[in-house]
């Protein structure tokens, strides 16, 4: 098949579905924003401390929080996730105050519903590798629309690279086409590799493990605990033994079920995105008990999937990862119009009479 024929049955067969994946796509750069527009700011910039925070949103649901976030560079909200027969539900808590600012429930705000079309089309864990999938052949139409801008014959550089006054029907079209797809080749083929590691995470931890580091051991210090700690008590913990690691969220200790404070600790703001490390902190004594660190994979793919969601690079990665989406979204509908001009066909003549 030769790379035109790839390039033009890849776009008629799945250009829907890559219109779908680039728009929503556009649209979750910012979509912690866009999930808590509606919501009242926060009061003031400080914050209660996180025991508060957490007994206020069990006051509110009358269960203990599933997890608990405090508010960081994704959101000003304090969060805690509870878990219900109904499903999961967010609060967003004032951290200056603790106030209930809103209610959500997974699936209560469109954005939620983009999400799930993004990644799972809809059909949770078949539609997530499906959507996995969908990278494979995008990645080539990629690749053979490179192929085609390189053979494009009498078509001037100027054409290929810039819109073009005075173009008319399908001319136009192709220009339109040629010119976003250059601008645009470099962000859409590395946002569709960074996919796959994101779709995949269990097969790119079998390819990376062998060449990454493993994780650092850790030596929890044998130390005595300094009795019964609450929520900002096993932080400090945490913090004192992870020096320039901050929360990222905690899972409450509710003994004797689950003895453990579980903090899931991130490097400090600012710092290169890393994976995670886990410490558990026992609720009674305050003794550190144990410390999961990241390993080479963990770090890989935490890069990776914030480089897909133009996390890396301040707003001015957003603002590409946003454009590139778009672009996706142009190509798309510019190669149907493409298509359906080129099935059109002239009406055969009339047979004039007497012949």
């Amino acid at each position: 098949m030769t790379a035109r024929r790839l390039h033009r049955w890849l776009g008629v067969v799945l250009g829907a579905w890559f219109l779908v994946v680039g728009l929503t796509g556009a649209i979750l750069v910012y979509w912690h924003g866009l999930e808590e527009v509606a919501m009242p700011r926060p009061a003031a910039a400080t914050s209660l401390p996180l025991q508060d925070l957490l007994d206020a949103a069990r006051r509110h649901m009358g269960d203990l929080p599933w997890r608990i976030f405090p508010a960081d560079e994704l959101s000003d909200h304090a969060r805690a996730i509870i878990a219900t027969d109904a499903g999961r539900v967010t609060l967003y808590l004032d951290p200056s105050t603790g106030a209930v600012q809103a209610s959500l429930p997974w699936g209560g705000s469109i954005v939620h519903w983009i999400y799930d079309l993004h990644a799972h089309a809809l059909a949770g864990r078949v539609g997530k590798l499906l959507v996995g999938l969908s990278a494979f052949p995008l990645l080539f139409a990629i690749i053979a629309g490179v192929v085609l801008w390189l053979r494009r014959g009498a078509v001037p550089l100027a054409e290929a690279t810039l819109p073009q006054r005075g173009l008319r029907g399908r001319r136009r079209l192709s220009n339109l086409h040629r010119t976003v797809g250059f601008w645009a080749l470099l962000p859409l083929l590395l946002a569709t590799l960074s996919a796959l590691p994101v779709s995949f995470p269990s097969t790119t931890r079998q390819v990376l493990q062998p060449i990454l580091p493993p994780a650092p051991a850790f030596r929890v210090p044998q130390v005595k605990g300094t009795g019964p700690v609450d929520l900002d008590g096993a932080v400090a913990v945490a913090r004192a033994a992870l020096p320039g690691w901050r929360l990222a969220w905690a899972e409450p200790a509710d003994p004797p079920a689950e003895p453990d404070w579980l903090l899931v600790m991130l490097p400090e703001h600012g710092a290169w995105p890393s994976g995670r490390a886990a410490a558990y902190v026992n609720a009674r004594t305050g003794r550190l008990e144990a410390v999961d660190m990241p390993d080479g994979v963990d770090h890989a793919r935490a890069w990776i999937r914030a480089f897909h969601e133009g996390r890396v690079f301040g707003e001015g990665h957003r603002l590409v990862v946003l454009a590139s989406g778009l672009a996706m979204v142009g190509l798309a509908v510019l190669g149907m119009l493409l298509w359906l001009r080129g099935r059109r066909r002239v009406p055969a003549a009339l047979p004039v009479a007497g012949e």
